[in-house]
């Protein structure tokens, strides 16, 4: 059986619980709610389950925000708001800037408001997670890592797409997330994030082939959706041998062996390379 959409509510009344549960077709979404927001943090250390966000901005304190944004929890998100004047399409930025709002009045097209706010969060450019200093407050400015948004993205976009055939939604590549056109500081948060996960591929290469395959899809994903070039692959891979050998001298150790490792970067080219022929569309 094929999942639904997961959507984790956090909810100021019985009330607004029960109109949604009316809403939403339990053929399509699952919901889980609760109404006490340390509770939603803690349902929320398992992310890789929840698909979207609904919170009622009555029952939040204005930490919450902040804190997701802090753990770098990033998700589609629909916020229940008692102001009539914000509309769907202006939303009041309390979380990110592809959130949706929705007043409670309204939640029998609650449906219809969380597809848009998918569709809006695959959308969603790094450089859209960060404020402006008119934007509301009690947030933190500082904007999560461009990795951590552009993974939520593409799980998410695999679930609905291959898995759910959620209504077409796919996620094509966003040259606003690439990085030639990221901030400096995007720039070198993006360039560590590939750093790490090229050295867990250094250091897993030879070991267990699942988990090897795990992290060199994580990298190539990454790579390609940021339009990292072969260049700069070549240059991680360089500079982290470089580091290995410098180390493998000091403790006196022959460091021949680290020519192995020419395989790794061969490997990560060719996944690389396939997925880029794989992408290049079909003539008709």
């Amino acid at each position: 059986m094929q999942p639904n959409v997961s959507i984790l509510a956090l909810l100021s009344s019985t009330q607004l619980l029960s109109q949604l549960q009316e809403a939403l077709d339990s053929q399509q979404y699952t919901l889980h709610h609760s109404k006490d927001a340390d509770e939603f943090i803690q349902i929320l250390g398992d992310r890789q389950s929840v698909d979207c966000l609904l919170i009622d901005a009555e029952a939040v304190l204005p930490q919450l925000f902040s804190a997701l944004r802090q753990e770098n929890v990033l998700l589609p998100a629909v916020i229940l708001s008692s102001d009539q004047s914000v509309q769907p399409e202006k939303p009041a930025e309390l979380y990110h800037r592809a959130e949706v709002s929705l007043a409670p009045t309204a939640l029998s097209a609650a449906g219809e408001h969380i597809n848009s706010a998918i569709k809006q969060f695959l959308q969603l450019s790094p450089k859209e997670t960060s404020f402006s200093l008119q934007s509301n407050a009690s947030i933190t400015n500082a904007p999560p890592s461009p990795a951590v948004l552009l993974e939520q993205q593409q799980r998410l976009a695999s679930k609905l797409k291959e898995r759910l055939g959620y209504l077409g939604v796919y996620y094509k590549r966003n040259a606003s997330n690439f990085y030639r056109n990221l901030s400096d500081q995007d720039q070198r948060q993006l360039l560590e994030e590939l750093t790490s996960k090229y050295q867990a591929i250094l250091l897993a290469y030879f070991g267990d082939t699942t988990e090897l395959n795990i992290l060199i899809d994580e990298f190539v994903n990454l790579s390609f959706f940021t339009d990292i070039s072969v260049t700069q692959i070549v240059e991680i891979h360089m500079k982290l041998i470089d580091d290995y050998s410098k180390q493998l001298k000091l403790e006196g150790r022959n460091e021949a062996v680290l020519i192995n490792y020419r395989l790794t970067l061969l490997d990560i080219i060719s996944h690389l390379c396939e997925m880029y022929r794989r992408s290049i569309p079909r003539e008709s």
